[in-house]
């Protein structure tokens, strides 16, 4: 088990793409994804856990390239 903390964000991040990565990566629905993006756009930190390390690691540097802060614990 792995937690990926979304701390923040950064000018240009791509929210869509994030959207889609928590989607098809983490598993959550796309009303939660989404609900993940918009409580992070708005301040808030966020952690998930993920059962997979592979799947936690490539979700981690994915949301690195889309311009979120993100940190974890693998």
């Amino acid at each position: 088990m792995a937690k990926i903390t979304f701390e923040s964000w950064k000018p240009g991040m791509k929210k869509i793409s994030f959207i889609k990565l928590l989607h098809e990566k983490a598993e959550l629905s796309l009303k939660e994804s989404k609900s993940i993006k918009d409580r992070l756009v708005e301040g808030e930190v966020i952690e998930i856990i993920i059962s997979d390390q592979c799947v936690a690691r490539e979700i981690f540097f994915e949301a690195q390239n889309f311009n979120v802060v993100v940190k974890s614990e693998l």
